[in-house]
């Protein structure tokens, strides 16, 4: 393995995360000397939309978008994904390739688990395979929610509900609740104008929600955007109870969702 990074550093690290932190020192020593640790530089693409499911990624330090182009060729981010956050489990169990771009948003070390290896990894210690489906089951309810907030008509609500979406993909090892998207990037995903997405993170300001800063958001009360965003689920699902046609706008959400659920880091 590359040593970008000290081996004692990326054992510790290991140690933090859901599924490896079950394996004793000795085994993530093992496992990592089958590793390989990638340097990424911001806007390299670590994984091309294509490309096939050979390993299982962990983001070390920096951060990954998944990006995916719109059909007048516009790049719109799906999501930013930070320290902790692993590729998908279940896209190595099927032979389907990659949907959508993943690039890096800032200088990155990735660390590489050859599918084979992870695969192994899995039948050697069983009791990985409950943590595994948690990480994906809540992978899913991320997917799931994205397609939520983008109903909602009130946008500071379905700004909340963005953010909270960004924060809770962004990695078990994450140090702040800081999310590091341009308001170009944000107001994209939250399908609003700039001057609407400045109008709206202005709001959760005011209710202390969040902090704004060049380039990134804060969110300084998570429990405070919960109850923010709780207020416009409930007016969604009232919504969708008189509502009894689907519209094609609401269609293509889902399938984006689903599809970046299969697809996701």
């Amino acid at each position: 393995m590359r040593q970008d990074l000290p081996t004692t550093e990326l054992v510790q690290f290991l140690g933090k995360l859901p599924v490896f932190e079950r394996l004793n020192l000795q085994q993530r020593s093992a496992l990592l000397d089958q590793c390989r640790l990638h340097s990424l530089e911001q806007r390299e693409v670590m994984q091309a939309a294509g490309d096939p499911h050979h390993h299982l990624w962990i983001i070390v330090t920096g951060e990954i978008a998944m990006v995916a182009n719109s059909e007048d060729g516009d790049e719109l981010t799906l999501a930013i994904f930070g320290p902790g956050s692993t590729s998908s489990w279940i896209a190595l169990f099927h032979d389907t390739p990659a949907e959508r771009n993943l690039i890096g948003s800032a200088k990155s070390h990735i660390l590489g688990i050859p599918r084979k290896v992870a695969l192994q990894l899995l039948e050697d210690h069983p009791a990985l395979y409950p943590v595994v489906l948690k990480i994906e089951a809540n992978r899913f309810r991320a997917a799931l929610n994205l397609q939520q907030h983008n109903l909602v008509r009130e946008r500071p609500r379905r700004v909340a509900g963005l953010l909270l979406m960004l924060l809770e993909m962004s990695g078990d090892g994450r140090q702040s609740n800081t999310i590091r998207l341009t308001s170009q990037q944000l107001a994209k995903m939250a399908h609003c104008s700039r001057q609407s997405l400045f109008e709206a993170v202005k709001k959760l300001t005011e209710h202390g929600a969040v902090s704004q800063r060049y380039g990134e958001i804060e969110i300084t009360d998570i429990p405070k955007l919960r109850s923010l965003y709780r207020g416009a689920a409930s007016q969604y699902h009232q919504g969708v109870r008189r509502h009894k046609k689907t519209s094609r706008k609401t269609n293509i959400s889902a399938k984006r969702s689903l599809s970046m659920y299969l697809d996701c880091i």
